[in-house]
């Protein structure tokens, strides 16, 4: 383990035995009675009632929640959209930089589980009549109730503080016959009230053989006005893409220009583009914006850190999303920057 990854595995930990004060356990109950434990402490049936929608913000990501089970994930940067991810109790479908995919197996049942648990305000409401109690458990230093529930080939087990009855850890486990193993942790931080309803304020997720992460909970608003198709719709805002032999037309998504002789270009180019154009690594291409023509070098993979050069000017794959993105570093393009602008129009193509 990298000491990148040692250092979220303890925050994940930090974040779970510090967000909130120790759990007691006091008694046995059952699964019917935890649930309504559980949905009286975040403000109540009436209350939860009430709430037709609602959407947060964590990190660079919208969540549009419906009572009816139904989740948007939209990521990008107004006026931006390059990804949404659809949820409903039939199926997962997610639109990436245009190419629309189906989600199946056990990622399925994750997002499909994570609408039930968010269309209840972070409640075990929508998993009534499917949870079996496991009593009283030990998890670090502290006691929970442990309940557990199927969701097709998922297992879920939920841990609810018995101090409070609030939901502290949630761990989706399974096994893939390509993945192998599966698990997925979720440890919420500590609760506040908005509008009358206690919801947490991040979480933290982690998966077996990744790094994880804490998501944070903002801009929560409640009961918007939504277009009636809404959470049917999985359309995205990344420009369009043009394809042939050796020359890819596309758009800027984004840019950045904060650092000194540096400019960072964001593209609407995924690696299907790539195959199809026939770019081979270290290819030199000609970046055309309006009037500038740039030779910039292709790299398939990221390139180690000595390839950052000045003078370097380069496409490489976005180690945080499925585009690729351009690197300029020089001080010789000052007037470039002056251009830019979200879908400004590029061309890329092979050097004759």
């Amino acid at each position: 383990m990298n000491l990148r990854n040692l250092f979220s595995g303890m925050l994940g930990i930090l974040v779970f035995f510090t967000c909130f004060p120790p759990c007691i356990s006091q008694e046995n109950l059952s699964a019917e009675e935890l649930v309504k434990r559980n949905i009286k402490a975040i403000g109540g049936k009436d209350k939860i009632e009430k709430i037709k929608n609602y959407s947060f913000q964590a990190n660079q990501q919208m969540h549009y929640i419906s009572s009816l089970e139904e989740m948007k994930i939209i990521s990008g940067k107004e006026p931006i959209i390059t990804g949404v991810i659809l949820v409903n109790k039939d199926k997962v479908q997610r639109n990436c930089y245009n190419k629309i995919t189906e989600i199946k197996g056990l990622t399925k049942a994750t997002y499909q589980t994570l609408a039930k648990l968010r269309s209840g305000l972070f409640t075990l409401k929508n998993f009534r009549g499917r949870l079996v109690s496991k009593g009283i458990k030990k998890y670090g230093r502290d006691s929970f109730y442990k309940l557990t529930a199927e969701v097709g080939n998922l297992n879920v087990e939920f841990y609810v503080c018995p101090e409070k009855y609030l939901i502290r850890r949630m761990v989706f486990s399974g096994y893939d016959p390509v993945r192998g193993r599966y698990e997925v942790n979720h440890d919420f931080g500590y609760h506040q009230e908005i509008e009358g309803i206690l919801l947490p304020v991040s979480w933290y997720s982690s998966q077996v053989g990744s790094r994880g992460n804490v998501n944070e909970i903002s801009h929560v608003r409640i009961n918007q006005s939504l277009e009636k198709d809404f959470f049917e719709n999985c359309d995205v805002n990344v420009g369009k893409v043009e394809i042939s032999q050796g020359i890819l037309k596309g758009n800027i998504i984004d840019f950045d220009t904060s650092r000194k002789d540096t400019i960072v270009l964001s593209t609407n180019l995924t690696i299907d583009c790539i195959e199809k154009a026939g770019f081979e690594p270290k290819d030199t291409l000609i970046l055309k914006i309006e009037d500038l023509q740039i030779e910039i070098v292709f790299h398939a993979l990221r390139p180690p850190g000595s390839a950052y050069h000045p003078g370097a000017k380069m496409m490489i794959p976005n180690g945080r999303d499925e585009n690729y993105i351009i690197y300029i570093l020089s001080s010789e393009y000052e007037k470039l920057i002056e251009k830019l602008r979200p879908l400004l129009p590029i061309q890329i193509k092979e050097k004759s």
